[in-house]
């Protein structure tokens, strides 16, 4: 009478927030050859439960001359199998060579060995070893039978080796167990796991009596390859059908619906779970709990997770990661110290999840503690670990500590390398993000964006440009968070022909122009003096989000033109795109400077409307807005009856209309509020100088000028740029420092003469110095304004001279 053995078809992985579920596999009943009784002295192998006791048993065989027995062997080598060891395996394989030298006719017995060996190899990980087993069988003449396939193919499966998977199949179809369903669910689940789901949704179709497996392992190949969409309908087509799904299976479908985002259509499958009498385990509700939070409705998920009474260290894991990823660190905290309280010990995934929320809330010393949780529990040589505390102390502002964990790292993979540069980058630590930047044995487009990004935070526009010729150089493609930074490196420099060379450079390489993106081009263009190319990316735009608008609004008020500023901004009201407290500012901006006074006090009178409260720089708009247009008594009565007190802007505000103005009366009183808000900066005292200036009061004048002395400040030169063959050139007042200065000085003298002869006569009470009329005249002519009109007309005209 023959025995038999349980084996399993290959487990199905489905897509889960921490951990994928064990499958409830199909059990299949293998015949295993007719086997003699062990002696009872010798003990049971089916009683031993371990390696050792396994290899004991194994020595009194021997010693009682019963390890020849071509049963004995085979029950031994299965047992040594089953355990899936990498030193299991090679105790049976030992075994299995002395199988082979003594056997006799046991035809039966070697196929099921070898299948043995094969799935052993399989679930100890070595792969390789696997199909190399299948190998020898057929080197050795025994054939495969409907068992070895479905061993086989798992190997290749969880080594995504595609290519001897395509072999194995052909094999099945020439040998002719393609029509077997054990082997075609196999070949299914195979295609699933290497992503090729049309040849796996090829063999499903193939199969004439398809049970459960059969459709959850295609289900779980469409999920793994976010097709999640043809999951779900996978799945209520099998329904239809009358296959009643297993929790694999739902949990799968679950888990489709959470990436989808689509709640309602979970709960149509929980419907159908509800009305099936299928039981809910620990693993469908880890996976309910992380598709209601996937879904936006974490009430919900925390519900089902505090009325589950065995909540394992798996449900803790996910709800902290979804914490995490909603950002919402602090409720991600509180759950680890239930867990610590209540549930099971944290592992390394815990201890992510919180290293993560103690950087979002800068908590140095809870990130601390749980530091010396991983010194202490042997997790600091996980790569993602190290990398989480990189980026924790680095939020915190703790950056030797991070350089230290950095420098302790066994493995600095390039996401370690690119974490402690992004640290550097944050804190505006420019020069050491250089040093690791150039430190970095590799880098990727990550580490390029990183440095790029961290340049223009800190207002080195130039060096950043610099730095994405050099991506260039090297063959990397930039991206569109590349082309963000560039766009506003750009923008800033006021280079018009480097942001048309960009916007070109985006085209020419297929750079996806999402909606930040297309805001950065639109401010880009806007800075650059260019309101029809940014007014031209504006309306190419799909989506306009609030930014968007803001950008236009703002480029059109830069570009002098207001009232399409103003138009603007209600045309968005009219596309309901809720306005913000920045695109107030930005159309209150527009009207100041284009004098439309009615149009910004209706635009600000309605802001609580749209339920934003006035904040101090709109109230500064506002009273910018009636300085420029002369109604200083009207600015200073808007500003006596603010709601809050004015600061040191809205009374420099007041003070450079007093000055357009010339009005010293109310400057004086302005420069006296903005001693009193400590907002006595330079600018500021140079503005009050002029204005007393203006009026001829030289006695004031000295007394603004020996308070600047007394305090140590000292005027900043205004500086002018501009651009002339894609190059940038930037000069100040007077400035002799340019390699082109002797072409600017002749092209100088020749703008001055033709001035003159065109009747130009220069304003000389913009020069407030005690200076004969001449050198004012002098003064004026090297302003930085025309000396970088002088440098790009040299250029352009060929540095001709044609006055004298």
């Amino acid at each position: 009478m023959a025995s038999t053995i349980v084996v399993f078809s290959p487990p199905l992985t489905i897509p889960s927030a921490t951990y994928p579920p064990i499958l409830n596999t199909r059990i299949q009943i293998q015949s295993e050859p007719i086997l003699d009784k062990l002696n009872p002295k010798t003990g049971s192998l089916k009683s031993c439960k371990s390696l050792q006791e396994i290899k004991q048993l194994h020595g009194q065989l021997t010693k009682q001359g019963l390890i020849g027995n071509s049963a004995i062997l085979t029950k031994l080598i299965a047992k040594y199998s089953e355990m899936g060891s990498s030193e299991s395996l090679e105790y049976a394989q030992k075994a299995f060579k002395i199988f082979k030298h003594n056997r006799e006719d046991c035809s039966s017995s070697i196929t099921y060995l070898y299948n043995s060996l094969i799935r052993g190899n399989s679930v100890a990980g070595d792969f390789r070893e696997a199909i190399l087993l299948y190998v020898d069988m057929l080197s050795d003449g025994v054939e495969p039978d409907n068992y070895t396939f479905p061993f086989v193919l798992s190997a290749c499966a969880k080594s995504l080796n595609l290519f001897e998977g395509i072999q194995f199949h052909g094999s099945t179809v020439k040998m002719g167990y393609h029509g077997d369903v054990f082997v075609s669910n196999s070949l299914v689940y195979y295609y699933g796991e290497c992503g090729e789901t049309d040849s796996a949704r090829k063999v499903f179709d193939e199969i004439r009596e398809r049970n459960v497996v059969s459709w959850t392992s295609l289900i779980c190949g469409y999920a793994r390859r976010d097709r999640h969409q043809e999951a779900v309908s996978l799945f209520f087509k099998m329904v239809e059908e009358g296959i009643e799904p297993n929790e694999v299976t739902i949990v799968s479908v679950i888990s489709a619906c959470a990436k989808f985002g689509d709640k309602d259509l979970a709960e149509r499958v929980l419907d159908y779970v509800g009305g099936s009498g299928l039981k809910f385990n620990a693993v469908m509700v880890n996976a309910l709990v992380d598709m209601y939070m996937k879904c936006g409705a974490a009430d919900k998920a925390m519900q089902l997770f505090h009325e589950c009474r065995d909540r394992n260290l798996v449900l803790y894991n996910t709800v902290m990661s979804n914490y995490v990823k909603l950002g919402k660190a602090k409720e991600a905290l509180d759950v680890f110290c239930e867990m610590l309280e209540f549930g099971p010990k944290p592992d390394r995934v815990t201890i992510l999840s919180v290293i993560t929320s103690s950087a979002e809330l800068g908590d140095f010393r809870f990130g601390m503690q749980c530091h010396a949780y991983v010194l202490r529990n042997g997790l600091e040589n996980w790569d993602n670990i190290g990398n989480s505390l990189i980026d924790m102390y680095t939020k915190s502002g703790k950056q030797e500590w991070a350089c230290r964990v950095f420098d302790q790292m066994s493995n600095k993979t390039i996401v370690s390398w690119n974490s402690l540069l992004a640290g550097f980058a944050r804190n505006g630590d420019v020069e050491s993000a250089q040093g690791v930047f150039d430190e970095m044995p590799e880098r990727n487009i990550v580490s390029w964006n990183t440095m790029i990004g961290a340049l223009v935070q800190q207002s080195f526009f130039r060096d950043a440009i610099e730095v994405f010729h050099c991506m260039q150089n090297e063959g990397i493609i930039a991206d569109d968070v590349t082309m963000v930074s560039v766009a506003l490196a750009c923008g800033y420099l006021g280079a018009l022909d480097l942001a048309k060379w960009t916007y070109n450079y985006i085209e020419k390489h297929g750079i996806q122009c999402n909606t930040r993106l297309s805001t950065s081009l639109v401010d880009m263009f806007g800075r650059c003096g260019d309101t029809q190319s940014a007014m031209k990316v504006f309306d190419k735009m799909k989506e306009r989000d609030v930014s968007a608008w803001t950008a236009a609004i703002g480029a059109m008020a830069m570009g002098g033109n207001g009232k399409r500023a103003v138009e603007l901004f209600y045309e968005m009201l009219r596309q309901e795109i809720v306005p913000d407290a920045v695109v107030f500012s930005a159309v209150l901006t527009a009207c100041s400077h284009t004098g439309l006074v009615e149009q910004g006090m209706h635009i600000f009178d309605s802001m609580e409307k749209h339920g934003i409260t006035p904040h101090i720089v709109h109230y500064g708009c506002i009273v910018d807005l009636l300085g420029r247009a002369g109604l200083l008594n009207e600015a200073l009565d808007f500003i006596n009856t603010m709601p809050m007190d004015p600061n040191g802007e809205i009374w420099s505000a007041f003070l450079g209309a007093c000055r357009i103005y010339k009005n010293e009366k109310m400057a004086t009183h302005a420069a006296e509020m903005i001693t009193k808000s400590a907002n006595d900066k330079t600018g500021i005292q140079v503005l009050l100088s002029n204005i007393y200036a203006y009026a001829g009061k030289w006695d004031d004048v000295a007394k603004v000028r020996l308070h600047m002395k007394a305090k140590g400040m000292k005027k900043i030169p205004g500086s002018s740029s501009i651009e002339v063959n894609g190059v940038v050139h930037e000069f100040t007042s007077g400035d002799e420092s340019h390699p082109e200065n002797g072409v600017t000085a002749l092209m100088l003298h020749e703008m001055t003469c033709r001035l003159r002869d065109a009747g130009y006569v220069p304003d000389l009470t913009n020069v407030l110095l005690g200076v004969d009329e001449q050198e004012k005249e002098f003064l004026l002519s090297r302003h930085s304004e025309k000396l970088a009109i002088a440098l790009a007309s040299s250029l352009l005209a060929g540095n001709a001279c044609t006055c004298c």
